[in-house]
């Protein structure tokens, strides 16, 4: 049974005006054949037929309802009768024509066209965001950064190592490998696996205690120097703790400088046992070749800073820039060296 044969003889009264000017009248409402028929309640004289299809709702969700035979007339319906009104409601959609297929699909395309942008926007956003956000930062802020890792790394059981003695050593070493100032300090105890030199951020290279015992001698020491320092010029190590500290912290560093000591908790144990890239090794040998030191010291050491190294030792090797030769000049003097490898012996 369709709609239209179930709500045939049914029939309501309600208040019709032919225009706005004109008074509402009483008026019988039924359905005929596709058609809303519209009577005078005493003369049952047909005054209107309406087009179901075509018929709107002026007043939705209201009582009573107002409809209209299309939304540009004047000529107004209002029906007080709910078993009247859910009966148009049912007959309309009944005779309305069949959706295609890509109106039936719309939703579901929308909602995946908008779900496929938040993926996007969260796979895009945070990567521009903080690759943004780290070429804007200034070096004294980096130095703030870097000296806050260290500090964490202090209080979850790691020890600075000073000595007067052996602060000169590290003083040349200093100038002698890096164009531009930089700290060079030495800390034991710390959350690593494998010694190595590890470039915290801000030009501070943190040398763990257990490298003075197995280096050869300060060449083998200044190859791990010049090693971190490339790495870090390869791969700025502002983005993984950008990442580390998540969107919001990114955003309120970029926007207002600062950056929350919450969003960096935990970062630099995280540090102390990251993978260390290899960087490249032509770039490395640039580094050797300005500090006029050769690479074989640092390659030939049995020491093993991680495996990365295995990937260019053999580049260091035979790229030497003083091809096997020792430096004219000691990089440290015997007593410098020995007061350097005492550092943490106070």
């Amino acid at each position: 049974m369709t709609a239209l044969e179930k709500y045939s003889k049914l029939e309501g009264t309600g208040l019709w005006a032919p225009s706005d000017s004109e008074q509402r009248r009483e008026v019988v409402v039924s359905f005929g054949d596709a058609t809303l028929v519209i009577s005078d309640a005493r003369s049952l004289q047909v005054l209107s037929h309406w087009s179901l299809p075509a018929v709107t709702r002026l007043n939705p969700g209201k009582r009573p309802a107002l409809f209209s035979p299309d939304a540009e007339r004047d000529e107004t319906l209002e029906l007080d009768d709910d078993w009247l009104i859910d009966a148009l409601k049912v007959v309309q959609a009944a005779l309305m024509p069949p959706r295609s297929l890509l109106s039936r699909l719309r939703k579901p395309i929308l909602a995946g066209i908008a779900l496929l942008g938040l993926i996007i926007t969260a796979l895009v956003v945070p990567s521009a965001l903080q690759t943004h956000t780290a070429s804007v930062v200034p070096m004294p802020k980096r130095m703030e950064l870097g000296e806050r890792l260290r500090h964490e790394l202090l209080q979850g059981g790691a020890r600075n190592c000073q000595s007067s003695y052996a602060a000169p050593a590290l003083a040349i070493l200093q100038r002698r490998l890096f164009q531009s100032p930089a700290q060079i300090v030495v800390m034991q105890d710390l959350p690593s696996q494998q010694p190595r030199v590890q470039h915290v951020m801000g030009r501070i290279f943190i040398i763990d205690a257990r490298l003075l015992d197995e280096a050869e001698s300060p060449e083998a020491l200044a190859g791990a120097l010049l090693l971190a320092a490339q790495r870090s010029a390869e791969h700025d190590p502002l983005h993984p703790l950008l990442r580390h500290a998540g969107v919001l912290a990114t955003f309120r560093l970029l926007t207002s400088a600062d950056l929350p000591v919450s969003a960096t908790q935990g970062y630099a144990e995280v540090l102390m046992r990251s993978t260390l890239p290899a960087p490249d090794a032509d770039a490395v040998l640039e580094r050797f070749a300005r500090a006029e030191l050769s690479t074989r010291p640092f390659v030939d050491n049995p020491f093993q800073l991680d495996p990365s190294l295995d990937q260019i030792s053999t580049a260091l090797r035979e790229g030497d820039p003083l091809s096997g030769e020792a430096a004219s000049a000691a990089l440290l003097t015997d007593g410098q060296w020995v007061s350097l490898l005492n550092i943490c012996d106070g």
